[in-house]
């Protein structure tokens, strides 16, 4: 039980470190009175916006990645 409370406190303080490089790219939108902001993530893009302590992430319908486009044979 020990091993497993010490594992989860490094766990949270390693998750907790900023070492984020994902850009984000401004937007237009808005939800609410919070600007919407668009990450691109391994070829896709999400739409993006915080809440403080929350976040609203959520796959674009038009997604640039080709891997979304339908193949007509």
């Amino acid at each position: 039980m020990n091993k497993l409370f010490i594992a989860l406190t490094l766990l949270t303080f390693t998750s907790c470190q900023d070492g984020n490089s994902v850009k984000t790219k401004k937007t237009l939108h808005k939800i609410g009175n919070r600007s919407v902001s668009i990450v691109k993530i391994e070829g896709c893009e999400y739409f993006l916006t915080d809440y403080g302590q929350s976040a609203l992430f959520c796959h674009k319908g038009n997604c640039s990645n080709p891997v979304h486009k339908l193949k007509s044979e």
